[in-house]
C-alpha cells in the first residue's frame, strides 16, 4: 500500500498533534486550564486530520468514518476565546454558561447522526438496506452546508477574543507587567494565525458549497487545501503553546482555614461602609474594581474587607460587587433614557467588562437570562397597561 506524500504529511501532523495535545494536558507548569484549553484545540485539529488521512484499506474503516465523528469543529471557537481569557485572566474557570457554548457540537454530529438512523432503520427493516446511496447524498449534502456555522463561529469567537484581548493589554513597567505583555504577544500570534487561517477555508468554502464545482473542486485537489494549513497550524500552535506553557509560571493560590475574629462593632462598620461605597459612591461602575481600589477609597486594609465579606457575609468580593450591578442593570432596563442602549451596552455601563461574566452573573443571580427577564418584564408591563 502506498501513501502519497500529502497524506504522510497529515498523518504526521496527526500523530505530533495527539502528542503535543498529551503532553499540554499532562503539563504541570503553567495554567493547567489554559494547557488543557489549547490540548482540545490541537487534538480536534489532529482528530479531523486522521479522519480524511488515513488509508481505506477496508469497508470497516470506510464505515468507521462514516459513521464516528472525527470532524468536531464547532468547539474550535470558544476553546480558542476561552483559552485566550484563560491566559490573560488566570482567575478564569469554565461555568455553566461558558459550557453551554460548546453544545453546537451537534452540528458536527448530524451528518454521523443521519448514518446511524439509516443503519439503525435498515438492521430494523424500516428501509431497504440498498438505499444506502440516496442517505449518503443527504450526508454529503449536511456536511457541505455544516461548513458555513462552523466557518461563522470561528470567526466570531475570534472577533470576542480580540476584543477580550485589547482590553486586558497591559501598560507600565515591572516584572508582572511585563509577564503578561509576554502572554499578550503570544495570544495575538495565535489570532493572527486563526485569523489566517480563516482566509484560507475561506477561499475553500465559497467554491465548494457552489454545487456546479463541488465535485469538480474534490476530485482535482481533495480536501489538501484545507487540512495541509491545519497539519501547519497542528505543528506551529502545538509547539509554540507548549513552549509558552513551559516558560510560563503561576503562582498558586494558598487559602488558609483563618481562625480570626473581629469585634462586632468593627464588622458593622467594614459592613456598612462597603454598602455606602456601592450604592452612594457607585464605586461599582469601574469595570477593573479591585478589592485594593476599595480598601484606597475607604482607608481600610484590603485583607480586612476580605475577610469580612468571605467570613461574615459569606460572599467574595466579585459577588458582592456584581450584586450592585445587576440591580442597576435591572434598573436601567425601566428607565427610559436607556432605551437606545442595547443589554450588553447598559450592562457595560453598569460596570460588567465582559459578556459573557455579564451574561453568566445574571443568570446565577435572577435566574433567568438577561433576555429572559427582559421578555418577562416586558410581558407583565404590557398587562398591566390593559389591566
Amino acid at each position: 500500500m502506498t501513501i502519497s506524500p500529502f497524506d504522510l504529511l497529515l498523518l504526521l501532523g496527526m500523530s505530533q498533534g495527539f502528542i503535543l495535545a498529551s503532553l499540554l494536558w499532562f503539563n504541570r507548569k503553567g495554567n493547567r486550564l489554559s494547557n488543557r484549553l489549547l490540548a482540545w484545540v490541537i487534538g480536534l485539529l489532529a482528530l479531523a486530520s486522521l479522519g480524511v488521512s488515513v488509508p481505506i484499506r477496508n469497508n470497516w474503516v470506510n464505515l468507521a468514518l462514516d459513521l464516528l465523528p472525527f470532524i468536531n469543529a464547532m468547539p474550535l471557537g470558544p476553546l480558542i476565546y476561552f483559552y485566550t481569557k484563560s491566559v490573560l485572566d488566570p482567575t478564569f474557570r469554565l461555568g455553566k454558561w461558558e459550557r453551554i457554548q460548546f453544545y453546537p457540537v451537534l452540528i458536527d454530529w448530524g451528518a454521523k447522526l443521519i448514518g446511524w438512523t439509516f443503519v439503525i432503520g435498515a438492521l430494523a427493516g424500516a428501509w431497504p438496506s440498498n438505499s444506502g446511496l440516496k442517505w449518503g447524498e443527504v450526508m454529503d449534502e449536511y456536511n457541505t452546508y455544516s461548513d458555513i456555522p462552523r466557518w461563522l463561529s470561528m470567526a466570531v469567537y475570534l472577533v470576542l477574543a480580540k476584543r477580550w484581548l485589547d482590553r486586558h493589554t497591559p501598560t507600565g513597567k515591572g516584572y508582572k507587567v511585563e509577564r503578561q505583555q509576554q502572554n499578550v504577544r503570544w495570544v495575538r500570534q495565535l489570532l493572527i494565525i486563526m485569523l489566517v487561517f480563516q482566509v484560507v477555508w475561506f477561499i475553500h468554502l465559497v467554491p465548494y458549497i457552489i454545487p456546479g464545482t463541488r465535485s469538480a473542486l474534490l476530485d482535482k485537489f481533495g480536501w489538501y487545501p484545507i487540512y495541509i494549513p491545519i497539519a501547519v497550524l497542528i505543528y506551529w500552535i502545538g509547539l509554540k503553546g507548549y513552549l509558552h506553557a513551559r516558560s510560563s509560571s503561576v503562582e498558586p493560590v494558598v487559602r488558609k482555614a483563618s481562625t480570626t475574629t473581629l469585634p462586632n462593632e468593627t464588622v458593622n462598620q467594614v459592613v456598612e461602609s462597603l454598602k455606602k461605597a456601592m450604592a452612594k459612591d457607585k464605586l461599582y461602575l469601574d469595570p477593573e474594581l479591585t478589592v485594593d481600589k476599595v480598601g484606597r477609597h475607604l482607608q481600610m486594609p484590603p485583607k480586612t474587607i476580605s475577610f469580612v465579606l468571605n467570613q461574615y457575609l459569606q460572599k467574595s468580593f466579585n459577588t458582592f460587587v456584581n450584586e450592585y450591578r445587576i440591580e442597576a442593570v435591572k434598573q436601567r432596563l425601566t428607565d427610559p433614557a436607556s432605551e437606545h442602549l442595547t443589554l450588553t451596552g447598559i450592562a457595560f455601563e453598569c460596570g460588567f467588562n465582559s459578556q459573557a461574566t455579564f451574561q453568566r452573573t445574571f443568570k446565577q443571580m435572577m435566574g433567568v437570562s438577561p433576555t429572559e427577564y427582559v421578555a418577562k418584564q416586558t410581558k407583565t408591563t404590557l398587562k398591566s397597561g390593559f389591566e
